[in-house]
């Protein structure tokens, strides 16, 4: 008996392996679909989202202001953390800064820079909040915003600008030696570029 025992163990063993396997097999399967069901929701949604943006910047080309706007608010209402949506945000925050609500732009654009999708839309962001405090001759808030951009972004098509509105934040928060150290910084990294002659004429005219 023992002996027939031992010798259906093998058997047995590659019943068992051949039930894992399929196991496994099956709920791999089970992921890959799943993980598709969602990436195609997600390209759906994505894609009726951008359309949707589409016929709202059509509408103000058009100068139907007030559907333009009727159709961005429905974009973030309708398609949240798309990256339609947070377009459709920097857009709206645009038009409030033009309107000098600055405030009502200042919380879309702190949500955006935080939450927004992809990452290359956050900086845009940070940007604008920089312009809002400029605008308020809030300095010292716009120097920190822009040093934080400067550590976050260091290879952002605007760094440039960032570190001559730096220097001038600087001036008008009365921080002269800092305002000179920020501008020598531009001649030391950008060289033999129209920002670092802008820089070396302000350093001259401060002297």
């Amino acid at each position: 008996m023992q002996s027939n025992f031992l010798k259906k163990i093998p058997d047995i063993i590659a019943r068992s392996a051949i039930k894992v396997l399929a196991i496994i097999i099956f709920v791999v399967l089970l992921v890959i679909v799943v993980i598709f069901i969602y990436c195609l929701k997600v390209y759906k949604i994505n894609n009726s989202s951008s359309l949707d943006l589409a016929k709202a910047y059509s509408a103000f080309a058009n100068r139907n202001q007030q559907l333009g706007i009727a159709m961005l608010d429905e974009v973030i209402a309708k398609y949240p953390k798309t990256p339609a949506a947070y377009q459709a945000k920097l857009f709206r925050a645009d038009m409030l800064m033009e309107l000098q609500f600055y405030d009502e732009a200042l919380n879309i654009l702190k949500e955006t820079e935080s939450k927004a999708k992809p990452e290359t839309i956050k900086p845009l962001a940070l940007v604008r909040i920089i312009y809002i405090y400029d605008s308020k001759k809030d300095y010292f808030n716009a120097i920190t915003v822009s040093k934080k951009f400067i550590d976050k972004y260091p290879d952002h098509f605007l760094i440039r600008d960032i570190y001559l509105n730096l220097a001038e934040y600087y001036l008008g928060a009365g921080f002269k030696d800092e305002a000179v150290k920020t501008f020598n910084e531009v001649l030391i990294s950008f060289p033999a570029t129209q920002e670092a002659e802008k820089a070396q004429k302000r350093i001259n005219e401060i002297k």
